[in-house]
Protein backbone atom coordinates (compact mmCIF):
# COMPACT_ATOMS: atom_id res chain seq x y z
CA UNK A 1 0.00 0.00 0.00
CA UNK A 2 1.08 3.49 -0.85
CA UNK A 3 2.73 5.03 2.26
CA UNK A 4 0.76 8.08 1.92
CA UNK A 5 -2.51 6.48 1.73
CA UNK A 6 -1.82 4.31 4.46
CA UNK A 7 -1.36 7.07 6.63
CA UNK A 8 -4.05 8.91 5.18
CA UNK A 9 -6.30 6.37 6.38
CA UNK A 10 -4.82 5.72 9.69
CA UNK A 11 -5.71 9.69 10.55
CA UNK A 12 -8.76 9.18 8.68
CA UNK A 13 -10.05 6.77 11.64
CA UNK A 14 -8.47 8.65 14.32
CA UNK A 15 -10.31 11.62 13.61
CA UNK A 16 -13.33 9.73 13.32
CA UNK A 17 -12.43 8.11 16.70
CA UNK A 18 -11.92 10.92 18.15
CA UNK A 19 -15.45 12.26 17.65
CA UNK A 20 -17.09 9.68 18.55
CA UNK A 21 -14.88 9.58 21.96
CA UNK A 22 -16.75 13.06 22.30
CA UNK A 23 -19.95 12.09 21.52
CA UNK A 24 -19.58 9.05 23.96
CA UNK A 25 -18.60 11.85 26.89
CA UNK A 26 -21.76 13.80 26.03
CA UNK A 27 -24.15 10.74 25.83
CA UNK A 28 -22.52 8.50 28.30
CA UNK A 29 -20.96 10.73 31.41
CA UNK A 30 -23.63 13.99 30.26
CA UNK A 31 -19.93 16.07 29.58
CA UNK A 32 -20.95 19.10 28.44
CA UNK A 33 -20.77 20.08 24.33
CA UNK A 34 -18.16 23.01 25.41
CA UNK A 35 -16.02 20.35 27.10
CA UNK A 36 -16.28 17.33 24.52
CA UNK A 37 -15.64 19.80 21.70
CA UNK A 38 -12.74 21.08 23.64
CA UNK A 39 -11.41 17.67 23.59
CA UNK A 40 -11.84 17.14 19.63
CA UNK A 41 -9.90 20.80 19.06
CA UNK A 42 -6.97 19.81 20.80
CA UNK A 43 -6.82 16.65 20.30
CA UNK A 44 -6.97 16.42 16.06
CA UNK A 45 -4.54 19.86 17.02
CA UNK A 46 -1.95 17.53 18.57
CA UNK A 47 -2.00 14.08 16.36
CA UNK A 48 -1.82 16.43 13.24
CA UNK A 49 1.73 17.40 14.31
CA UNK A 50 3.82 14.28 13.10
CA UNK A 51 2.38 15.67 9.51
CA UNK A 52 5.62 17.25 8.01
CA UNK A 53 7.36 13.59 8.48
CA UNK A 54 4.44 11.41 7.19
CA UNK A 55 2.88 12.96 3.72
CA UNK A 56 5.37 13.53 1.39
CA UNK A 57 2.52 15.90 -0.68
CA UNK A 58 0.37 18.47 0.31
CA UNK A 59 -2.72 16.78 -1.59
CA UNK A 60 -3.43 14.35 0.61
CA UNK A 61 -3.61 16.91 3.25
CA UNK A 62 -5.86 18.85 1.17
CA UNK A 63 -7.87 15.58 0.93
CA UNK A 64 -7.99 15.30 4.53
CA UNK A 65 -8.97 18.43 5.30
CA UNK A 66 -11.97 18.50 2.40
CA UNK A 67 -13.17 14.65 3.73
CA UNK A 68 -12.99 16.15 7.92
CA UNK A 69 -15.04 19.25 6.58
CA UNK A 70 -17.45 17.51 4.45
CA UNK A 71 -17.69 14.97 7.45
CA UNK A 72 -18.60 18.10 9.38
CA UNK A 73 -21.33 19.42 7.30
CA UNK A 74 -23.04 16.25 7.13
CA UNK A 75 -23.48 15.50 10.72
CA UNK A 76 -24.14 19.21 11.37
CA UNK A 77 -27.05 19.57 8.76
CA UNK A 78 -28.46 16.27 10.01
CA UNK A 79 -28.13 16.94 13.37
CA UNK A 80 -25.76 13.81 14.27
CA UNK A 81 -23.03 14.23 16.15
CA UNK A 82 -24.07 17.01 18.66
CA UNK A 83 -21.71 16.98 21.56
CA UNK A 84 -19.52 18.71 18.44
CA UNK A 85 -22.27 21.20 17.08
CA UNK A 86 -24.68 21.89 19.94
CA UNK A 87 -22.62 24.78 20.87
CA UNK A 88 -21.32 25.81 17.39
CA UNK A 89 -24.04 27.65 16.17
CA UNK A 90 -23.40 29.22 12.86
CA UNK A 91 -19.89 28.89 13.56
CA UNK A 92 -17.48 28.03 11.14
CA UNK A 93 -14.75 27.09 13.25
CA UNK A 94 -14.35 23.59 12.53
CA UNK A 95 -14.34 24.10 8.86
CA UNK A 96 -11.84 26.63 9.22
CA UNK A 97 -9.44 24.55 11.75
CA UNK A 98 -8.99 22.27 8.81
CA UNK A 99 -8.03 25.18 6.58
CA UNK A 100 -5.43 26.26 9.20
CA UNK A 101 -4.23 22.79 9.27
CA UNK A 102 -3.72 22.49 5.15
CA UNK A 103 -2.67 26.05 4.74
CA UNK A 104 0.38 25.58 7.56
CA UNK A 105 1.23 22.52 5.83
CA UNK A 106 1.33 23.74 2.16
CA UNK A 107 3.78 26.28 3.71
CA UNK A 108 5.93 24.38 5.30
CA UNK A 109 6.00 21.50 2.43
CA UNK A 110 7.17 24.53 0.32
CA UNK A 111 9.39 25.94 2.30
CA UNK A 112 11.22 22.33 3.87
CA UNK A 113 10.94 24.02 6.94
CA UNK A 114 8.28 21.98 9.50
CA UNK A 115 8.22 24.07 12.07
CA UNK A 116 5.85 26.32 10.04
CA UNK A 117 3.67 23.83 10.46
CA UNK A 118 4.26 22.65 14.02
CA UNK A 119 4.10 25.95 16.33
CA UNK A 120 0.91 27.68 14.25
CA UNK A 121 -0.94 24.44 14.98
CA UNK A 122 0.34 24.08 18.68
CA UNK A 123 -0.73 27.35 19.35
CA UNK A 124 -4.23 27.14 17.59
CA UNK A 125 -4.43 23.90 19.09
CA UNK A 126 -3.42 24.78 22.72
CA UNK A 127 -4.05 28.17 23.51
CA UNK A 128 -7.55 28.68 21.51
CA UNK A 129 -8.92 25.44 23.96
CA UNK A 130 -7.16 27.25 27.17
CA UNK A 131 -8.37 30.55 26.52
CA UNK A 132 -11.90 28.82 25.55
CA UNK A 133 -12.11 26.93 29.20
CA UNK A 134 -10.79 29.97 30.94
CA UNK A 135 -12.75 32.52 29.43
CA UNK A 136 -16.14 30.27 30.72
CA UNK A 137 -15.06 29.58 34.03
CA UNK A 138 -13.25 33.16 34.86
CA UNK A 139 -14.06 35.79 32.15
CA UNK A 140 -15.93 38.90 32.64
CA UNK A 141 -17.31 40.44 29.57
CA UNK A 142 -15.90 43.35 28.24
CA UNK A 143 -16.50 46.70 29.40
CA UNK A 144 -16.39 50.38 28.53
CA UNK A 145 -14.36 51.72 25.43
CA UNK A 146 -12.63 47.80 24.53
CA UNK A 147 -16.12 46.21 24.18
CA UNK A 148 -16.41 47.71 20.50
CA UNK A 149 -12.88 45.76 19.74
CA UNK A 150 -14.01 42.19 21.17
CA UNK A 151 -16.11 39.50 19.26
CA UNK A 152 -18.75 38.47 20.56
CA UNK A 153 -18.61 36.18 23.53
CA UNK A 154 -14.97 36.67 24.02
CA UNK A 155 -14.02 38.12 27.32
CA UNK A 156 -10.89 39.85 28.58
CA UNK A 157 -10.22 36.18 31.12
CA UNK A 158 -10.17 34.25 27.84
CA UNK A 159 -8.08 37.08 25.84
CA UNK A 160 -5.41 36.60 29.04
CA UNK A 161 -5.60 33.11 29.04
CA UNK A 162 -4.80 32.84 25.32
CA UNK A 163 -1.66 35.13 25.56
CA UNK A 164 -0.58 33.66 28.48
CA UNK A 165 -0.44 30.34 27.20
CA UNK A 166 0.48 30.99 24.18
CA UNK A 167 3.61 32.94 25.21
CA UNK A 168 4.97 29.52 27.05
CA UNK A 169 4.17 27.55 24.27
CA UNK A 170 6.21 29.74 21.99
CA UNK A 171 8.58 30.48 24.21
CA UNK A 172 9.25 26.63 24.80
CA UNK A 173 8.92 25.79 21.05
CA UNK A 174 11.94 28.56 20.10
CA UNK A 175 14.23 27.69 23.11
CA UNK A 176 13.65 24.09 22.38
CA UNK A 177 12.96 22.88 19.27
CA UNK A 178 14.19 26.09 17.58
CA UNK A 179 17.34 25.90 19.08
CA UNK A 180 17.32 29.78 19.99
CA UNK A 181 18.22 31.80 22.82
CA UNK A 182 16.05 32.37 25.60
CA UNK A 183 15.93 36.05 25.34
CA UNK A 184 15.34 35.73 21.84
CA UNK A 185 12.91 33.24 22.40
CA UNK A 186 11.14 35.04 24.69
CA UNK A 187 11.25 38.07 22.66
CA UNK A 188 9.55 36.02 19.87
CA UNK A 189 7.20 34.33 21.60
CA UNK A 190 5.79 37.94 23.28
CA UNK A 191 5.72 39.55 19.76
CA UNK A 192 3.81 36.73 18.17
CA UNK A 193 1.65 35.65 21.18
CA UNK A 194 0.23 39.80 21.53
CA UNK A 195 -0.39 39.81 17.66
CA UNK A 196 -2.20 36.54 18.21
CA UNK A 197 -3.99 37.04 21.06
CA UNK A 198 -5.71 40.39 19.38
CA UNK A 199 -6.93 38.05 16.48
CA UNK A 200 -8.18 36.02 18.80
CA UNK A 201 -9.85 38.57 20.34
CA UNK A 202 -11.60 40.41 17.58
CA UNK A 203 -12.40 37.06 15.61
CA UNK A 204 -15.83 36.23 14.92
CA UNK A 205 -18.14 33.12 14.90
CA UNK A 206 -14.95 30.51 14.79
CA UNK A 207 -13.08 32.59 12.30
CA UNK A 208 -9.54 32.72 15.19
CA UNK A 209 -9.43 29.20 13.86
CA UNK A 210 -8.08 31.23 10.86
CA UNK A 211 -6.61 34.06 11.84
CA UNK A 212 -4.94 33.09 15.02
CA UNK A 213 -2.60 30.23 12.18
CA UNK A 214 -2.36 33.05 9.92
CA UNK A 215 -1.19 35.72 12.29
CA UNK A 216 1.69 33.50 13.67
CA UNK A 217 2.51 32.11 10.53
CA UNK A 218 2.90 35.42 9.12
CA UNK A 219 5.43 36.55 12.21
CA UNK A 220 7.37 33.55 12.12
CA UNK A 221 8.23 33.97 8.43
CA UNK A 222 8.73 37.24 9.15
CA UNK A 223 11.63 36.47 11.52
CA UNK A 224 12.65 34.03 9.68
CA UNK A 225 13.65 36.13 6.41
CA UNK A 226 14.75 38.93 8.79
Amino acid sequence: MNYNLKFYIIYAVLYGVILLIGEGLYRIFKLKPEWTRNFSHLTVGIISLPYPWIFSSHWWVLLMAVQSSLILYITRATGLIPSHHKTSGKSAGSYLFFASIYLCFLVSFLSKKPHFFIIPILVLSISDVSASIIGRYFGRKPVGPLERFFAKGKTHAGTLGFFFSALVVLTVAYYYYMQTGIIYAIGVALVISLAASIAEGISNNGFDNFSVPVIVLFIMYLVDIL
